[in-house]
């Protein structure tokens, strides 16, 4: 009777039992259903298309790394190239079970469930990796049991649509691990200062302790609890066979391997101009959005040590000439009349960036300021005038009280309102803002890549690049497009004689450098060696403005070209590049390409893009040959002289604008071509003599010193279809082959009176040059009664046919005078 009562009791109790199991297990489904709905809609395989935020580089051409553009610091990497001791750090500090389970770990969440409980509240969360994954890419990181449930639905769903490999390759790449890193590429450059690849096992186990607490685990802010936390994933490691004993000890004996943060990513001060370019690019071709998750490796053009021989060169010149001119040098004690109208002169709220006049305060004792200030006012502001020791307005000669004496005048420009720099309260600081600023850049004849660029005296990130930005007039720099479209017409040649004399042209009556001086009937390559202004306006009216807009054009000049004779005289604003560019193509003999900053563009699942421009045979070969020949004699005997110091054949120009506020030079060795541009910001003359050969050719010097080294000097060879004649040097005909001595014997001329002269084929002369011949008189066409032709008979025509009366020839011309 007992036995049937107890086993009744029993198949109760089992009744209850399984009743209770199928209870709960329909309350757990109904749980998954309930809030599974919340996830219908999620479809996991979506986690393929990953395109997280990454670090894109922009790198010098040897690699050095320049700046980077991020919105995270993240660089992603495949999961083939992650060590093995790195992904198993990962998984036994994380999910021991991670190759054996689908996604959720059972025992793992009982005994989570149980802490849970027991705590009251939700503290741990048992997560798999899977799960994380899971919370990471598609779902919040709140910490709810719906959320929970969730997240366990999905981490099956996961497992089933992704392999381990790529879960986990998803993982290491999205975790967070403090100081604004994200994934283990980027925590192990941070860190180690070395790619992930490269780790050893102890730095795995450090990268492994970090994403439970990334920022109070840094080994930067708390070492002995990330040692701590190494040591323990060390030997979890050794717990679950990843790694044996003997290794894992010898890493925990050790201290922390890890290098002082900002090591690993110092970006250059230099070619800062090329990352600006390099940006621009990048947000042309990609977009905002895209570009901040390329993660690419821009590689650009520039030559660091070039680069830096450059603005060194830019700085040097600049400091002459600022001494020269009294830029911030030469400041004496004015009186209180001057010094109250200067700070007159100022009213309303100052601007940062703009110069005005200071006046210099004397020395109070009251005050402190660092040694290398000194107190000014501009208007009612006091300000603090910062001379850093070294640099460019810092005189070593002098103290800084003699350089800037009490009541002198400079100008300033204020470059911080901000408190705590070390002036007294309510001062601002400034800076000298008297001085010009310069521009340079160097570029490769056979590639036509930028090997430096100098946008200005200092060069931030996002800085004026006067370089690409700054127009200006480029002045008699421009004149070797004139002389090239006189050449590439064939009515004139380097031997062609024109007058150089003064003609009025619609009430503008241009004059040359040195005023009312003139030569009369010279050589054209006399006149472009001497930079003769008259000249170049003849060539222009002579072959019409549109003929050397057609030459400039080829050679890649791209802006409005002034439609009027002033052309000649270079009253177009151009920027240095563009000027570069167009000099890049005579270099390469008419042959144009575009001036290059980037070399290669590679990024993550991209085929790499390099260069794709091809050469243009823009302009003829034998012409550019006979005008670079012209240009050498600038060099040589007339006003670039001073490019001499090269010890290497140089065709260049000097320019010189409007009441010298613009210093100019470009030119061109066998190798490279560069163009140095000197002036102030807002255009006021840069001082008494300073041109072109002057203020820029210096800085033009230097830059392709820097880039031609110790190679040896090569010449400009002639083309085939160039020809070659002896010629007089006063007529410009052939030479005689004997003449007239004083003594009545015939003898060879003397090599003062004839020289070798290159001519385009078909317009080298058939006449000789007899004893005593005077000028043949003007080439143009006699338009200005000075040689043996006669104006046509019908009134407005020309006797080559053109249009005297054309448009905009001779018609609302400024009134300038364009210097050398």
């Amino acid at each position: 009777m007992k036995f049937f009562r107890l086993r009744r009791v029993l198949v109760w109790i089992s009744a209850l039992m399984a009743l209770g199991i199928i209870a709960s297990v329909g309350a757990i489904v109904g749980v998954f259903l309930y809030y599974g709905r919340g996830v219908e809609g999620i479809d996991v395989s979506t986690i393929r298309n990953y395109r997280p935020y990454q670090v894109t580089r922009i790198t010098a051409r040897d690699g050095t790394v320049l700046g980077e553009i991020f919105k995270e610091r993240r660089t992603l990497i495949a999961f083939g190239e992650i060590p093995s001791h790195v992904e198993n750090a990962f998984i036994a500090a994380e999910d021991a079970e991670f190759y054996h389970h689908e996604g959720m770990d059972y025992f793992g969440m009982a005994r989570a469930m149980l802490s849970n409980i027991e705590a009251g509240q939700i503290r741990q969360g048992a997560s798999t990796i899977t799960q994380q994954v899971v919370k990471n890419f598609l779902l919040s990181s709140e910490r709810t049991f719906e959320r929970k449930v969730q997240e366990l639905i999905l981490a099956r769903r996961l497992e089933q649509a992704l392999t381990k490999q790529q879960i986990l390759e998803l993982y290491l790449n999205e975790i967070f691990f403090g100081h604004g890193r994200y994934g283990i590429e980027e925590a192990s450059r941070f860190y180690f200062g070395r790619s992930v690849r490269e780790i050893n096992l102890g730095q795995a186990a450090l990268l492994a302790a970090m994403p439970k607490a990334p920022s109070k685990g840094s080994p930067h802010k708390d070492p002995e609890r990330a040692k701590a936390r190494q040591v323990y994933v060390l030997k979890q490691m050794v717990r679950h066979g990843f790694a044996a004993p003997r290794d894992a000890q010898v890493f925990i004996d050790a201290p922390l391997e890890v290098i002082p943060p900002g090591r690993e990513d110092v970006v250059l001060d230099e070619g800062q101009e090329f990352v600006d370019a390099a940006h621009d690019e990048l947000l042309r071709r990609f977009g905002e959005e895209t570009l901040l998750r390329l993660g690419a490796t821009v590689t650009t053009t520039v030559d660091l040590e070039v680069q830096r021989q450059a603005r060194l060169g830019l700085l040097s010149g600049l400091i002459e000439l600022d001494q020269r001119q009294g830029f911030g040098h030469k400041i004496k004690a004015v009186s209180e009349k001057k010094r109250a109208a200067a700070l007159k002169k100022v009213e309303g709220e100052l601007e940062l960036g703009v110069a005005y006049p200071a006046v210099i305060l004397p020395p109070d004792p009251s005050l402190t300021l660092p040694p290398d200030a000194v107190p000014v006012q501009i208007g009612a502001q006091k300000v603090m005038l910062v001379i850093p020791a070294g640099s460019r307005y810092d005189d070593p000669k002098l103290e800084h009280a003699a350089q800037f004496p009490a009541d002198g005048i400079t100008m300033v420009q204020v470059t911080s309102r901000e408190s705590g720099l070390g002036q007294p309260d309510g001062w601002w600081v400034g800076s000298i803002g008297s001085g010009p600023e310069a521009a340079v850049g160097i570029a490769d004849n056979a590639t036509g890549e930028l090997l430096a660029m100098v946008g200005g005296t200092i060069h931030a990130r996002g800085s004026f690049n006067r370089f690409t930005q700054a127009k200006r007039q480029p002045g008699s720099s421009f004149k070797p497009f004139v002389y090239g479209a006189a050449l590439a017409s064939q009515r004139f040649s380097a031997a062609t004689l024109v007058e150089d004399s003064p003609e009025i042209y619609e009430k503008w009556r241009p004059t040359n450098f040195e005023g009312e001086l003139y030569r009369g009937a010279i050589r054209l390559r006399v006149a472009l060696t001497h930079s003769i202004n008259t000249i170049a306006i003849k060539l222009v009216d002579s072959i019409g403005f549109e003929a050397v807009h057609e030459f400039a054009r080829a050679a890649g000049i791209t802006s409005p070209l002034s439609p009027n004779l002033a052309l000649a005289l270079g009253v177009s604003e151009l920027t240095p590049l563009e000027l570069l560019g167009g000099y890049l193509t005579l270099a390469r003999g008419g042959s144009r390409i575009p001036a290059t900053m980037i070399k290669r563009i590679e990024a993550p699942g991209m085929e790499t893009w390099t260069s794709e421009a091809q050469p243009v045979q823009a302009l003829r070969e034998d012409v550019v040959f006979v005008l670079t020949s012209m240009m050498e004699s600038v060099v040589k005997e007339g006003t670039g002289q001073r490019a001499q110091a090269l010890n290497r054949p140089v065709a260049g120009k000097t320019g010189t604008s409007a009441e010298h506020r613009d210093a100019w030079f470009a030119g061109f060795t066998a190798n490279y071509v560069a163009v140095a541009w000197v002036g102030f910001d807002r255009p006021r003359a840069l001082g008494k003599a300073e041109t072109g050969g002057r203020a820029a050719l210096p800085v033009w010097l230097a830059a392709m010193r820097a880039a031609e080294g110790a190679s040896p000097p090569r010449s400009f060879v002639p083309p085939a279809s160039v020809e070659v004649r002896m010629i007089d040097k006063r007529s410009g005909l052939l030479a005689p082959a004997l003449v007239v001595a004083a003594d009545g014997s015939m003898v060879a001329p003397s090599a003062d009176e004839v020289m070798e002269e290159y001519f385009v084929a078909g317009t080298e002369p058939l006449d000789h040059a007899e004893l005593g011949a005077m000028a043949a008189g003007d080439a143009v066409l006699d338009l200005y009664g000075d040689g043996e032709e006669r104006i046509p008979a019908v009134e407005g025509e020309r006797a080559d046919g053109a249009d005297l009366h054309a448009e905009p020839v001779g018609r609302n011309l400024p009134s300038v005078t364009v210097d050398p």
